[in-house]
């Protein structure tokens, strides 16, 4: 949890004494016996000389390096070698599909990874638009500064020289514009794309934020327009090398490299925001009053908020005017989506996908939300002239309802069932491809009803 009390120089020792007692199960020679044993003693002194609780409140910032330092020694790795271990297991059992499969048995990209830290606004005033766009941008420079390592690396182990064997035209041709031009290099194309491929990365990491590349490019060249255009570019060296007696060349660092551009993008991880149903019927009650809509948006019944709140999501106007003067709240909250959008547009559709509503007890909770991105450009409807005034609209986030105390979990089924009553919500709901995610909370449910 990235609030645990426990240090996380505490956890570090912990993990280099674990790493250096299963080190002594090894075959050892006696002088690594016993630097293993002076690196034991040494780090058990680390740990009980430091000081084991923290004595100030951790920042949101804080709680972001926190959980960031965990991916650079476990997920970054051990996700892409989940895939690996889940597809030698089916080549395993399932010999004859696995020979026949056209993409050599490479399952799909199953795992996305996710993160609330500096989304997650329910009952956490510290967290608002800087922090979400602090996230993103350390997420982004940890998974940048991972490519840029093992691409780095990954030049230095692919010396093919084409006197020696040939490439594909793809690969040349992405070796003949790297910004290389090394004459001791003119024959070891694989080299001068990843070249290449480290420049464009590094421009990338540059555009998203980044300050510190650890080695400079050789040469300038463009930023990568997406994770995408990353992923095809080594799907280039996969394919030469697998044409051209490489093979067993993938396998050691490029399959891992690819597959994680798959799993982690130019975002790391996706994240989720949440702020609680009664935030979002003051702001909105403050909009419908301030634009002389509704001025008592919140005494209203559900059945009139409902009414109100579709008739808003099918009007081309805002309700908000940058003219008028609006509570700090709701300054805040909006601004909070705008920043969404913008965060989708610069690291991907990713980045953020899910808006969680906490404290869901009726169907206007959820519409609230839709309005709210409707008001911040993150939904953009238009009433057609269809039969039965069919609702043609874009929803950038989806809105997830959370259900947490007992009487919620009580009342799920049927608030879904209202909500999917609605030609509105199920053209929504179509467009994501027929999905729509339900959050299921323990925390307050354990306390209400344990």
């Amino acid at each position: 949890h990235p609030t645990e009390v426990q240090r996380k120089s505490i956890l570090d020792a912990e993990h280099q004494i674990a790493h250096l007692l299963a080190e002594r199960d090894l075959p050892l020679t006696p002088k690594e016996r016993a630097s293993n044993g002076a690196l034991l003693h040494a780090h058990v002194a680390t740990l009980w000389q430091t000081r084991m609780l923290r004595y100030s409140k951790l920042t949101v910032a804080d709680e972001i390096e926190n959980a960031l330092s965990w991916y650079r020694i476990t997920f970054l790795r051990e996700l892409p070698g989940l895939y690996d271990d889940i597809e030698n297991e089916i080549a395993a059992q399932f010999p004859q599909r696995h020979a026949q499969a056209t993409n050599h048995g490479e399952l799909a990209p199953f795992v996305q990874m996710g993160s609330w830290i500096g989304g997650d606004r329910d009952g956490n005033p510290n967290v608002n638009a800087g922090t979400m766009q602090h996230a993103l941008a350390r997420q982004s420079t940890t998974i940048l500064d991972f490519y840029l390592e093992e691409v780095h690396a990954l030049g230095a182990e692919l010396s093919i020289s084409t006197l020696l064997v040939g490439v594909s035209p793809e690969l040349q041709a992405l070796a003949d514009s790297s910004p290389d031009s090394s004459a001791h290099r003119t024959d070891e194309p694989y080299r001068r794309t990843l070249i290449g491929t480290y420049a464009r990365l590094a421009a990338t990491a540059r555009a998203l934020g980044a300050t510190n590349i650890l080695r400079k490019e050789v040469g300038p060249a463009a930023p990568y327009a997406n994770a995408l255009e990353f992923t095809c570019d080594l799907q280039v060296l996969v394919d030469s090398l697998m044409g051209h007696h490489g093979a067993a060349l993938i396998k050691p660092r490029l399959a891992m490299l690819k597959r994680a551009s798959e799993i982690f993008g130019f975002h790391l991880a996706t994240l989720d925001m949440r702020q609680s149903s009664d935030v979002h019927e003051r702001v909105l009650t403050e909009l419908l009053a301030r634009a002389k809509v509704e001025g008592l948006y919140a005494d209203l019944s559900e059945a009139q908020k409902v009414d109100l709140l579709l008739a808003e999501l099918g009007k081309p106007r805002l309700l908000y005017s940058p003219y008028l003067h609006y509570s700090d709240e709701t300054n805040s909250e909006l601004a909070i989506l705008r920043a969404a959008r913008e965060i989708r547009q610069r690291y991907g559709a990713r980045a953020i996908r899910n808006y969680i509503i906490s404290h869901t007890e009726t169907v206007s909770d959820l519409l609230e939300v839709l309005l709210l991105q409707k008001e911040t450009g993150l939904l953009r409807a238009e009433w057609t002239d269809a039969p039965g005034n069919a609702f043609d609209a874009e929803l950038e986030l989806m809105v997830i309802p959370l259900f947490e105390t007992i009487p919620d979990l009580r009342c799920a089924a049927r608030i879904m069932q209202d909500l999917m009553a609605l030609p509105q919500a199920r053209q929504l709901i179509a467009k994501q491809g027929h999905l729509q995610e339900v959050m299921l909370g323990y925390s307050d449910s354990n306390k209400d009803g344990g």
